[in-house]
């Protein structure tokens, strides 16, 4: 067991740190704040150091709230020098914490260090990422940065046709700039496109998982690297269930006593971009693969409304790359007959 747990709070610029012991006598203390870069973690390891006696970092669990891009630098930095970290939900922390008035860095700091006190031994340390699989990660959301400007010229021109009328030189400008912008975006997108098939090429375990699933009827590149970098290369993920989960394909009832029964709406919890290409992946297996479609269509049969039976059909296709994965194996319409998610 641990003997002191570090709570961090991250921004974008700064770090707020709090500690606090084993024992449950005592409160957590807060440390100081301290710059969000590898100058800041020096200053706050040797303060650590000197407020806990001298106890060496084997003793410590640092734990903070996953920021995204924020927090990343931070939790490498700490493990790349033998530190244990552990980057657990911002949701999980808040709803654990009760009802609480008013909040601040220091404060969430303090909360942040009680709740791996009182959790550590649901604790999952964080890993350095693979390069590769970083690598990838940093060009698919590059590549939906890219695509989001795309639809948001698109957008542009589409409302400046839709008003109608005479041409003026300002539509003009809009529309001949627009079309040059559109032209570099799309170069751009394709470029990162083949910098993705890149990186896969570059690892064989990337590669061979990458193969398995593009073979399944509706999975393309996008879907298919989507899917790797955030289940992390099926490891992080490990099962289709939990994966289901995750990207808020599962369902999930609430239930008690015979008043209360109805489907939990769980859309706020799950990963939307993951979700929407698996939506994107469903919609092109039905029209391409017939084992799915008779799926779909028995689902629509027995009663259940568009979206639902949709949904059945991603945590199939979930269920089917997971297999192919685990099996080594390529996808065969075949193998879908016959089996029930």
């Amino acid at each position: 067991m641990k003997k002191f747990f570090i709570g961090i709070d991250v921004s974008k610029e700064t770090i707020d740190v709090s500690f606090v012991e084993s024992d449950f006598q005592r409160q957590p203390e807060y440390l100081a704040q301290y710059p969000n870069g590898k100058k800041g973690y020096r200053s706050m390891v040797r303060d650590l150091k000197l407020a806990m006696h001298g106890t060496s970092s084997g003793q410590w669990l640092f734990c903070c709230e996953t920021t995204g891009a924020y927090d990343r630098q931070l939790c490498h930095w700490l493990a790349e020098h033998g530190m244990h970290v552990w980057r657990e939900s911002a949701l999980q922390i808040k709803q654990s914490l009760g009802v609480r008035r008013g909040k601040n860095d220091k404060a969430d700091s303090m909360a942040i260090a009680d709740y791996a006190r009182r959790h550590h031994d649901k604790a999952n340390l964080y890993k350095v990422p693979d390069k590769e699989l970083a690598a990838l990660k940093d060009l698919y959301l590059y590549r939906q940065t890219l695509v989001d400007k795309r639809k948001a010229v698109k957008n542009r021109v589409k409302a400046l046709e839709s008003q109608g009328g005479s041409v003026s030189p300002a539509a003009k400008f809009i529309r001949r700039d627009a079309n040059r912008e559109l032209r570099r975006l799309e170069e751009s997108i394709r470029e990162c496109e083949s910098a993705m098939k890149d990186v896969i090429r570059s690892d064989a375990l990337l590669e061979r998982n990458y193969e398995h699933v593009k073979s399944i009827k509706g999975f393309g590149l996008v879907v298919t690297v989507a899917l790797m970098v955030f289940s992390g290369n099926f490891q992080n993920i490990p099962t289709a269930n939990k994966m289901a989960t995750y990207c808020g394909v599962a369902s999930f009832r609430s239930t008690s006593g015979t008043s209360i029964d109805f489907r939990q709406d769980v859309r706020h919890l799950s990963n939307r971009r993951l979700k929407g290409v698996l939506s994107m992946a469903a919609r092109s297996a039905i029209r391409h693969d017939e084992a799915l479609r008779q799926y779909y269509q028995r689902k629509i049969a027995q009663g259940k409304q568009y979206g639902v039976a949709i949904n059945n059909v991603k945590n199939k296709l979930l269920h089917i790359a997971y297999a192919l994965v685990k099996n080594d194996a390529d996808f065969h319409p075949g193998h879908v007959c016959g089996q029930a998610v």
